[in-house]
Order: structure tokens, then C-alpha cells, then sequence
């Protein structure tokens, strides 16, 4: 027969349960997008360690460059090139759509304008692309566990 009314109330709660739920995950990881680019831009390791899994794998959008797996290999990198080259990125993300959203596992993608600045030169466009990305469910909260970053210029 009909759901009672102590049923409909149950199932009601348990739907707006999942609703604010989905919501903050949504928050959330729209916020991982923002860290991540200021712990790029401030080449701050720690929140950009915060922001991967431990496994993560990075795809190069272009296809000599090989893939890199861990969070070290990405942070040594980043390192690296910001001394070579003495310059300073700017990460522009746009908020990320979210394709799929499970209970541990998300995809989402993003678009992104990089501008670089050489010995305080002003800023010059570096890359347009798209982020298209697998999110985890942590303890911590959600992380990247795969990055692509596919460049347009």
C-alpha cells in the first residue's frame, strides 16, 4: 500500500541526507581545483601534496612527454623548472564541472589559462587547456588520483 507517513518523512531525510552531501562534495571539490593552483603559483609543496593522492598519475597533454606517477615526481618538477627558469606562473581555473559523482570516486574537468612572467616581466599567456580529472575520496577529503591536462595553445 501507500508509504505512511513516518516512511515518507524517512526516506525524505535520507534524500536531502544524500542532497547536502552531494553538495559538499561539490564545495569540496571545486575548493581542490583553487588550492591546487595556488599551491602551484606559490610552489607551496605541502597543500600541493595535500591536494593528490599518494599514487597519483600525471598525462602529459602533449605525447612525448612520459607519464609521471607520485607526488614527488610532480613537486621535483615543479621545483626545478621555477629555479631554471626564475619565473613566476599564474593558474587561472575555471569551476569544475562535474561529470560523475559516486560516493569515493569523481571525475571533473576544468579549464585553465596559465600566464608566466620571466624576471618580473609582465605576465605573459603560457598554455589554454583543460583539466579532465579522477578525484578519490580520502580521509582528508577528496584528491586528484589522475590528471590530464589537455593544451589547446
Amino acid at each position: 500500500g501507500p508509504a505512511t507517513h513516518k516512511e515518507r518523512d524517512v526516506n525524505e531525510s535520507a534524500g536531502q541526507a544524500r542532497t547536502l552531501r552531494d553538495a559538499f562534495d561539490r564545495l569540496e571539490i571545486a575548493e581542490l581545483y583553487a588550492k591546487y593552483a595556488l599551491a602551484l603559483d606559490d610552489q607551496d609543496l605541502e597543500l600541493m601534496a595535500a591536494c593528490f593522492t599518494e599514487d597519483v598519475e600525471f598525462i602529459p597533454g602533449n605525447p612525448d612527454a612520459p607519464a609521471r606517477t607520485g607526488i614527488k615526481a610532480n613537486q621535483d618538477r615543479l621545483v626545478q623548472r621555477h629555479r631554471e627558469a626564475n619565473f613566476r606562473e599564474r593558474h587561472i581555473t575555471t569551476h569544475p564541472v562535474i561529470r560523475t559523482l559516486a560516493e569515493n570516486r569523481a571525475e571533473a574537468s576544468a579549464e585553465a589559462v596559465i600566464y608566466v612572467s620571466h624576471d618580473g616581466a609582465p605576465p605573459k599567456l603560457q598554455a589554454i587547456g583543460r583539466y579532465d580529472d579522477i578525484l578519490e575520496r580520502h580521509q582528508e577529503g577528496w584528491k586528484f588520483a589522475r590528471r590530464l591536462f589537455v593544451r589547446d595553445v
